[in-house]
């Protein structure tokens, strides 16, 4: 969705997330009633792990999640076994601001983080002050 104000335009898209292999995501059937949680759980990929070179976790850590694997990011995305909405907000927001100074844009608009929870959202300032705004909704497939 995009709305357009005399000086500045707002962009609220919907971003889906999808589990890492090895992994899925369901609602959290724990809570009574439902609080639109999502848990991580762990599939197994014995089948096709040595055809994509993929460990199963579910199998080779008896369970477990894996703790010592630098790319494993579910211990930052997750309070214990469920998705966080606000460290998923952090993270992406960290990612995009880093991202961003590499851009060739980076030298001709100033890009700021907005505090928000459950959502990740930026704006945007040009030289010229027009402004932009992003409001990043999650959602998962």
């Amino acid at each position: 969705a995009r709305s357009v104000q005399e000086n500045s335009s707002v962009y609220r898209p919907l971003v889906i997330l999808r589990p890492p292999p090895g992994h899925s995501f369901s609602p959290d059937s724990t809570e009574q009633p439902p609080a639109g949680r999502i848990r991580v759980g762990l599939e197994c990929l014995c089948s096709g792990e040595q055809l994509l070179g993929q460990m199963c976790f579910l199998h080779a850590s008896g369970g477990q999640l894996p703790r010592d694997q630098p790319w494993y990011l579910l211990d930052t995305l997750c309070t214990g076994s469920c998705l966080d909405a606000e460290k998923v907000s952090r993270w992406v927001q960290m990612l995009v601001a880093t991202a961003w100074l590499l851009l060739p844009h980076s030298l001709h608009c100033q890009l700021t983080a907005l505090p928000s929870g459950k959502s990740c959202s930026f704006q945007l300032t040009g030289t010229s002050g027009l402004q932009s705004s992003t409001e990043m909704v999650f959602a998962v497939q």
